[in-house]
């Protein structure tokens, strides 16, 4: 797992020297690409649970797939603010003998180390703030924890704007939210602003939904709704594209056979 700790540890050193601005709670997203996702995930599991066994931190991680015929894989840690980030990640770095000395105990099979190094290759990690008066997630939060892991699927929407242009996008984003509140639009939204490590998405919109089928009828149904509603037929809410636009979109499922050892 040297190459996602490498990516981890240019992180670090990134956003210590960053400035000490408070943010909220805190994604950091990994992406990697493999010939076999089942190599990383057993390979993932054993680095991680090494980790959190040695640290006593619960490291908190989730693996996802980017599409089925997908190489890429995600791995995505939350935080509870910078400060926590920084503090588990220098635990990290200082214990980082005694994480290779827990490795050593519980060794994997030199071959499937091997396969790892061989065809797995970082590609870019990124830290996102989460920004709750964007998002819509009350109701999935109240879902019991079951419920919250039968929707595996995920569609990423990166969104690029203009110079200066953050407050605008936000605006015209809360406009929407309270728009689709009154006409009774259910959504489960999450949004976050970029912190570090992407050069063409200011804002990362995650919308969790069971399955692709589901998404597409659920995102029907909205739109009828919307459509049907007169405030949303005076389009009193255009989206300005010199201002903001989406730069790619992508359709990611969570992997919930991935676990992290609790001891």
């Amino acid at each position: 797992m040297n190459k996602l700790y490498k990516m981890k540890k240019i992180l670090l050193l990134t956003l210590l020297l960053s400035t000490s601005v408070s943010f909220s709670q805190i994604m950091v997203l990994f992406e990697l690409e493999t010939h076999d996702k089942d190599n990383m995930e057993k390979v993932a599991e054993n680095y991680f649970s090494a980790v959190q066994a040695v640290t006593g931190d619960n490291i908190g991680m989730t693996m996802h797939h980017k599409g089925w015929s997908s190489k890429t894989v995600y791995f995505i840690i939350w935080y509870n603010d910078m400060k926590d980030m920084a503090e588990k990640m220098g635990r990290q770095e200082e214990m980082e003998s005694e994480i290779f000395e827990k490795l050593s105990s519980t060794p994997l099979d030199p071959e499937m180390i091997n396969t790892f190094n061989a065809i797995s290759n970082p590609k870019q990690s990124s830290v996102w703030e989460y920004v709750p008066e964007l998002s819509m997630m009350e109701d999935y939060m109240n879902l019991p924890k079951e419920e919250r892991d039968s929707f595996r699927y995920r569609r990423f929407q990166y969104v690029n704007v203009a110079m200066n242009a953050g407050p605008a996008y936000e605006a015209r984003s809360i406009k929407a939210k309270t728009m689709d509140k009154e006409i009774g639009v259910k959504i489960h939204l999450a949004v976050f602003r970029n912190i570090f490590g992407t050069t063409d998405a200011n804002y990362l919109n995650i919308l969790i939904d069971k399955n692709r089928l589901d998404y597409m009828k659920n995102f029907s149904d909205r739109m009828t709704k919307r459509r049907a509603s007169e405030d949303w037929g005076k389009n009193p809410n255009p989206w300005d594209l010199s201002l903001y636009n989406v730069t790619k979109m992508e359709e990611v499922v969570k992997n919930l056979d991935f676990k992290i050892q609790t001891n």
